[in-house]
């Protein structure tokens, strides 16, 4: 097994034998991006479902004043794409950008086609893990409503306590949806517990 994080990933919510994953293996795309990278730009399409195998990546779309508005941070262990996109061969609304050396392992759609196929459990997989997507994405909006920008900082910082050192800090404020000032006062009020 050379993929042994992408065959967890998908045993989170599958129980997927090594043999069907190994059948995926020689199937998979895979593609470097160097820091600051993008792997799409809005206005494209993208033809591949992109799993971090190791990296930081996050997607993004620009206002009319070209402010930035991050949508995901994502990193090891995680998908980032345009699904929207990926499944019907529309342009992409976003920008998705390495913010360290990333490796990704990307399943095209004859890929995708084959896998669904050829093992309906894969099927089971990407249905339930798009259901978590959309429960995340609804939490992250309801998070923004309902939570103070410090727990926001204080919950991201948790789940990916490197995380200030390996993406720009006007991202995370942007993530946040704080300005970067409103970020570095939070970070400096924390700065002794090591946050």
């Amino acid at each position: 097994m050379e993929h042994p994080i992408l065959y967890q990933s998908f045993r989170k919510y599958i129980n997927l034998s090594v043999k069907d994953y190994l059948d995926l293996e020689p199937k998979l795309v895979h593609k470097t991006l160097d820091k600051n990278e993008y792997l799409i730009r809005e206005g494209q399409i993208i033809r591949h479902l992109p799993f971090i195998n190791d990296g930081l990546m996050a997607n993004y779309r620009l206002d009319e004043n070209g402010d930035i508005h991050v949508i995901q941070i994502r990193w090891t262990g995680w998908w980032l794409g345009d699904i929207y996109s990926f499944f019907s061969g529309k342009p992409s609304s976003f920008n998705i950008r390495a913010y360290q050396p990333t490796e990704l392992l990307m399943i095209n759609h004859d890929t995708f086609d084959f896998m669904t196929r050829e093992y309906p459990i894969y099927e089971r997989y990407f249905r339930i893990a798009i259901q978590h997507s959309y429960i995340n994405t609804l939490n992250q909006v309801f998070n923004l409503h309902s939570q103070s920008a410090e727990e926001r900082y204080l919950e991201l910082v948790k789940n990916y306590p490197t995380l200030l050192d390996d993406i720009p800090h006007y991202l995370i404020a942007s993530f946040l949806s704080i300005k970067p000032q409103s970020l570095s006062r939070i970070r400096k009020k924390h700065k002794n517990d090591g946050r």
